[in-house]
């Protein structure tokens, strides 16, 4: 018997009603469901693209291409594989979020386990105790009935795993964020969908540079825009800047504008780009050689005299003879 030859239209693509009604509307940027329903058409239709073809196409930056996967993997709807040079994207089944989460009970950020009840979790379930040990290590401190609390409250109504809840305990120890943005984020993954220590870290990669550079800039009361988003991922992804040479970078615009001007720092980080220049190093030795040039060239100008403005001009000398000349035909022209 031969094989079934299937057949499928090629100028139609096919878009999981799920993504469509869990995913593509509540992700991070609207632009990350672009490229994933691109990417999934040239998937169907067999066409080979590049994350620059692709970032070409939908009129973005590469960077926001390669964040796109690195958040959809977080979602658990694609995964990464091979290597830079050929990269591998496999679509995954698109879960309900509902179905994934059915038994999370996200109604307020305030745990209610009082320390009887946690003793009772500890005694049926040992990873608990692990838990709440490992927390204890990463903070070096022994952990408030506040902070176990929270701890249990991520693990049991949030169904956050050990490893991504110490993903989280780490960077808020490393960041110095009070235990009210650690509960905050808490809920922010589970509503996410993010059970596993890749997407947590894939999600932290992504973010964790934006208030810092925003801080450069004076920013401390908004997150950051869209636009801010695609200057601060081309300065990382595509220009590899150090943060401390992007903070000489904003320090500067505001220096020399006065305010969060992303387009002017971006002139200058791009400027730096262009000529090799990439460590705080490079940017003090570059600042001095142009001072350098300034000064030379100062100095080779001729010096101004008697405020004439142009120094360069040789000027006549009249003699006795000739002025007397000019005076008269003055005087002719006068009669």
């Amino acid at each position: 018997m031969s094989d079934i030859r299937f057949v499928i239209p090629r100028d139609h693509t096919y878009i999981d009603n799920n993504f469509i009604d869990s995913y593509m509307s509540k992700a991070v940027s609207p632009v990350y469901s672009l490229v994933y329903i691109y990417a999934v058409r040239c998937a169907q239709s067999g066409i080979s693209v590049t994350n620059a073809d692709i970032a070409d196409k939908l009129g973005i930056i590469e960077s926001d291409v390669v964040n796109a996967w690195k958040y959809w993997r977080s979602q658990g709807i694609v995964k990464l594989s091979g290597s830079k040079e050929t990269p591998v994207v496999e679509f995954l089944p698109v879960v309900k979020k509902a179905e994934k989460n059915d038994n999370i009970k996200i109604v307020s950020a305030k745990p209610n386990y009082s320390p009887n009840n946690i003793k009772e979790l500890m005694s049926d379930n040992r990873e608990i105790k692990s838990l709440l040990e490992i927390c204890e290590s990463i903070i070096a401190k022994p952990l408030t009935p506040r902070e176990s609390e929270i701890l249990v409250w991520m693990y049991d109504s949030l169904e956050l795993p050990l490893d991504v809840i110490t993903v989280l305990v780490t960077y808020c120890k490393n960041n110095s964020k009070p235990i009210r943005y650690m509960e905050k984020t808490a809920i922010d993954w589970a509503e996410r969908g993010i059970f596993t220590c890749d997407a947590a870290t894939d999600y932290l990669s992504i973010f964790s540079s934006y208030g810092k550079i925003l801080g450069f800039f004076g920013i401390r009361d908004r997150g950051p825009t869209v636009s801010d988003k695609k200057y601060i991922d081309k300065w990382i992804l595509d220009y590899k800047m150090p943060l401390e040479v992007i903070e000489m970078a904003c320090s500067r615009t505001v220096e020399n504008t006065g305010k969060a001007a992303f387009s002017y720092a971006n002139r200058i980080i791009e400027n730096w780009y262009n000529t090799g220049i990439n460590t705080v190093e490079a940017v003090k030795k570059a600042d001095s050689e142009f001072n350098d040039r300034a000064e030379k060239n100062k100095s080779d100008k001729p010096n101004r005299q008697g405020g004439n403005a142009f120094v360069n001009y040789e000027q006549k000398v009249y003699t006795e003879d000739e002025i007397e000349e000019i005076l008269a035909r003055k005087r002719a022209k006068q009669q």
